[in-house]
């Protein structure tokens, strides 16, 4: 079987196992199982697939008709140019926080040494790509669950920013205050939480696979940005301003809560045109 019959193949199964995108997946499952970048596999498509090669496509594709999702099984997946490890008990990245990385990006820069604060962080994937995109930065990560952390951890490693971005473990729903060790913050950015509890069970299987403590926003989702607009807005040093990552209707909800202590907030849509970012300037 050659490489290219192999990655048919591999498509073939997806789509009969109804995968959305399976000839982009079928490619990422061939680059993992035969080690290859995606001018390579081009390249070899004429070559006959390794035995091994083969087995482990087989095992990938199994796996995907459990609908465990791909980027826990390739352990790893891109972001904003970046690759993150990934896996069970971390939020996957989506490009919708890409979206979010950008507005912040360009604010970031225009401001001189901010102290940024990636709450809620999982796999660091914001705050690493805030700092490695606006170097003057100063990027702490908060994350309170310890599967979380290792991959936040890994990927501070990998992506060399160990030394530059602290990481520390801690409950954000305490607020600012329990965490006085560290600056007052310029900028805080999330992507917490925001699901109700009572819609969980009804996700998508592979979304369900993700940790439910990354997606259990509490009865109505809001309780992560009542925390934010309560105990965390209050400390935002004057001139800076907070952005989150919101469900698709929760945006104007979000904004009441930050205009107590905001007087300009803004609601940014993503690139399916839903109202998914909020943010509330200080002072």
């Amino acid at each position: 079987m050659t490489v290219f019959e192999l990655y048919k193949f591999c498509e073939s199964e997806l789509e009969k196992n109804k995968k959305a995108d399976a000839g982009t997946e079928a490619r990422l499952i061939l680059q993992k199982a035969l080690g290859l970048e995606r001018t390579q596999l081009i390249l070899k498509r004429d070559e006959l697939a390794d035995v091994n090669a083969i087995a482990e496509t087989q095992r990938i594709i199994e796996q995907r008709k459990k609908n465990i999702p791909l980027q826990y099984i390739l352990g790893e997946w891109d972001f904003y140019g970046q690759t993150f490890k990934v896996g069970e008990g971390v939020l996957i990245p989506r490009p919708e926080t890409e979206e979010l990385c950008t507005d912040v990006i360009e604010r970031l820069k225009k401001m001189q040494a901010p102290t940024v604060f990636d709450l809620c962080a999982g796999s660091g994937c914001i705050g690493i790509t805030l700092k490695k995109q606006v170097v003057q930065a100063n990027v702490y990560l908060v994350e309170y669950f310890d599967e979380a952390l290792g991959f936040l951890n890994e990927n501070r490693m990998s992506l060399s920013v160990a030394r530059s971005v602290p990481a520390i473990k801690g409950d954000v729903l305490e607020g600012y205050e329990k965490f006085g060790f560290l600056p007052r913050p310029d900028v805080i950015v999330s992507n917490p939480p925001y699901i109700k509890k009572s819609e969980l069970a009804f996700l998508q299987s592979e979304v369900r696979y993700e940790p439910s403590a990354a997606l259990d926003g509490g009865e109505d989702g809001l309780v992560f940005y009542r925390a934010f607009a309560e105990k965390w807005l209050p400390f935002i040093n004057d001139g800076g301003f907070i952005a989150v990552e919101c469900g698709e209707t929760q945006a104007e909800k979000i904004a009441s809560l930050f205009s107590k202590h905001s007087g300009e907030i803004t609601v940014l849509k993503d690139f399916n045109g839903i109202d998914r970012f909020v943010i509330a300037g200080k002072g």
